[in-house]
């Protein structure tokens, strides 16, 4: 079976105060290399599957050694049918080098994904990111001389304080730096953060609607100029840029992830690993699968995921492959469903349905009110629907 390989790694030098991930602060360069040699056991113990691309995630990747990189794509080879077309890295610019990066290029890695956010001093103190505006500037740098040819930069929006001066100051600077893609995010102020707890204390203050707006706004504007072109809800690319990887995601695709707290979709199963590093490498210890969930999703819920996820890229999903995954699908239903939006917001053709420029701002409220929507007949025979997710990877999106 052909997948994608999501590698987990847990570590940071510091918590950001947004940040709700399965992250810890670094213990040292001990833990670190436990956490490779664990995690290479949990890969020697998957079935040989065909890796597409590989994600390292976290957390922070690049606190691991090339060395360890390398001790873990060894044994991806001795594994899995391995030759990913894509390998991606994500990165803190206050964690690399030039040597470094140069190894991880000799070790595999062809992507890089530099963690910016903002390149406000201020901002950048206050959400506790441990580089400076001019190690992001370095990093790119080094970046480029190592031979990284695929690079993405993430930033945040909408941050506490945030002038819309400072914002379109960020995006310039990123523009300047020629990146291949960019990952643009509203800030989302999850429960249980530092943020969380900052704002409730009204020690700090998130800006008004109307300026995260015109931020927004702006940025659109400003990323179609550049070139960039928009493929996914938050994601900008060059064309021929998009993260491969995370279009498996979207378009509902099998994925395994490995690593503490790592989630992963095969063969219509949910699931996700242990949470804490040291009990992941307890359970692997004992032989134990270091699983604390697994759900198999129903036919209703394999569909909705589709269109859910399937609606956020510009593509959108093809008529052809939601009636060769789910052959009782009420498409007239669907049909009628998506022309009860403004024909501004969903492009419905023979082929396919998918949102506008302008409908790709509307998806959440679209696909919340999908939630209401029968789309297949309620029988009990139908279940068997949600087996066939794997067959996905056989049909054209």
């Amino acid at each position: 079976m052909k997948v994608g390989l999501y590698l987990h790694f847990p570590y940071c030098r510091s918590r950001c105060t947004y940040c709700d991930f399965n992250a810890y602060t670094d213990p040292g360069a001990e833990a670190r290399a436990t956490y490779a040699r664990d995690l290479c056991l949990d890969i020697s113990r998957q079935e040989r599957f065909r890796i597409e691309t590989v994600f390292c995630g976290g957390g922070t990747p690049s606190l691991q050694s090339p060395d360890e990189m390398a001790m873990i794509f060894e044994q991806c080879r001795r594994s899995f049918d391995f030759a990913p077309t894509e390998v991606t890295l994500e990165a803190n610019p206050g964690t690399v080098t030039l040597d470094g990066l140069r190894r991880l290029r000799e070790v595999g890695f062809n992507r890089l994904s530099l963690g910016v956010q903002t390149f406000e001093s201020g901002l950048l103190t206050q959400l506790n990111r441990i580089h400076s505006a001019s190690e992001v500037e370095q990093a790119v740098s080094w970046a480029r001389e190592a031979g990284f040819s695929n690079l993405s930069l993430d930033l945040i929006y909408g941050l506490p304080d945030q002038s819309l001066a400072s914002w379109q100051d960020t995006v310039e600077r990123a523009l300047g730096l020629e990146p291949d893609h960019l990952s643009v995010y509203q800030l989302s102020v999850e429960q249980g953060t530092h943020l969380a707890a900052q704002i409730r204390k009204r020690e700090l203050a998130l800006p008004p609607e109307g300026r995260t707006w015109k931020m927004d706004q702006w940025m659109r504007r400003r990323l179609r100029s550049s070139g960039l072109r928009r493929y996914e809800v938050s994601n900008w690319a060059l064309p021929g840029r998009e993260s491969l990887h995370n279009l498996i995601y979207w378009r509902d695709l099998p994925y395994l992830g490995l690593g503490c707290g790592a989630t992963g979709f095969i063969g219509g199963w949910r699931q996700r690993r242990v949470l804490h590093p040291h009990a992941y490498g307890r359970f692997l210890a004992e032989g134990a699968v270091p699983l604390i969930h697994a759900e198999r999703r129903d036919a209703e819920g394999a569909l909705r995921d589709l269109l859910f996820m399937g609606l956020r890229v510009r593509e959108g999903v093809s008529w052809r492959r939601l009636r060769g995954r789910f052959p009782t699908l009420q498409q007239k239903a669907l049909e009628d469903f998506f022309q009860s939006f403004p024909s501004t917001w969903v492009q419905l053709s023979s082929r396919r349905v998918r949102l506008t420029f302008r409908g790709l701002n509307f998806v959440s409220s679209i696909c919340e009110a999908m939630l209401d929507v029968l789309l297949l007949p309620t029988t009990a025979g139908n279940s068997a629907q949600a087996g066939r997710a794997e067959e996905a990877s056989a049909l054209p999106a």
